[in-house]
């Protein structure tokens, strides 16, 4: 803590947090002097604290930042653990930037909430993100969530901070660091497809059912390739923001045009038609305002048995 005595009044700057006390003196009569006590509060707005979900262990370490663990087990895609805290006065409506410094241990996306909505978040190759809480606002949540192509363990250290401007400074410890926390996951925003069962291409062909909600199993055989582009098609308007489409068990992997999804957005300004994913880009990307038109395409020739979940996520 460091303070000065003008003529005009006090000017004191904080160096971190904590309650102190400063002496103020007169100029003109050094006899007549008080202490007034002072509470420097962390320019980090965030509050956090020891939190467990989905086979994700978060603790606070000695300077107040985030160790996250899960040993051996696996954690879910898009899914962890949550703060909720109430907004701090005066930051609603104005401009605030969140960071992180550390290593982003399995690939962990963190991402600030009102709502249940994004806000905007930070995430490996991605730091320093503006992001404005809106008005009307009284509470807010931080996210931290398994991203990354697929499931894993977690391990490691992270200082995330939440400060009002657009210029990220020096982490500071947080002032609440006891806040427990709990479990969480984004909502999977990919719609169902309809008209199943169905069956694909011939000799006897390749059936689609749907097992459970979300679900799809493909099952069957062809003599041929299936070649089905465009028959399991279904649609979802998407705001703008950045997206990643996933599963935890693609039928063969990630990059493969055997079966995978491919989909086109078009532009609710007017602006035409993109390609959104397709494999070997699921993302995470951003996407503009517009219709996201999603197909899950078969491509396989002789027995098949596979099962698919797919999900899509916004991230931010």
């Amino acid at each position: 803590m460091a303070d000065e005595v003008f003529s005009g009044g006090v000017s004191v700057t904080g160096v971190e947090p904590g309650t102190t006390t400063i002496a103020i003196k007169s100029t003109t009569n050094p006899n007549i002097s008080k202490k007034v006590p002072v509470t420097v509060l962390s320019r980090n707005l965030l509050s956090y604290g020891p939190a467990s979900g989905n086979g994700l262990t978060v603790t606070v370490a000695q300077d107040g930042s985030l160790d996250f663990s899960s040993g051996t087990e696996s954690v879910p895609l898009y899914k962890g653990v949550r703060w909720e805290f109430d907004v701090p006065e005066g930051i609603v409506g104005v401009p605030l930037i969140i960071s992180y410094t550390g290593d982003v241990p399995g690939n962990l996306v963190i991402g600030i909430y009102a709502n249940a909505n994004s806000l905007g978040g930070v995430y490996q190759g991605k730091n320093n993100t503006v992001v404005t809480i809106p008005k009307g606002t009284t509470r807010v949540e931080l996210r931290i969530l398994r991203g990354g192509v697929t499931a894993g363990s977690v391990s490691g250290n992270l200082k995330i901070q939440l400060e009002l401007g657009n210029t990220a400074h020096e982490w500071m410890k947080p002032d609440v660091t006891s806040l427990e926390g709990g479990g969480c996951e984004l909502a999977n925003l990919y719609p169902r497809v309809t008209g199943l069962p169905k069956t694909l291409g011939t000799d006897p062909g390749v059936m689609v059912t749907e097992p459970s909600p979300g679900t799809y199993r493909f099952k069957g055989s062809t003599t041929q390739k299936v070649d089905s582009w465009n028959s399991l098609t279904c649609s979802v308007h998407v705001d703008a923001g950045t997206y990643t489409l996933d599963a935890s068990d693609w039928p063969y992997d990630s990059s493969s045009w055997l079966i995978g999804i491919q989909s086109t957005l078009t532009h609710d300004d007017g602006s035409g038609q993109t390609i959104a994913f397709e494999p070997r880009g699921y993302g995470p990307r951003p996407l503009k305002a517009g219709t996201l038109r999603l197909n899950i395409f078969v491509n396989t020739t002789g027995e098949v048995d596979k099962t698919f979940t797919p999900r899509l996520y916004k991230i931010d």
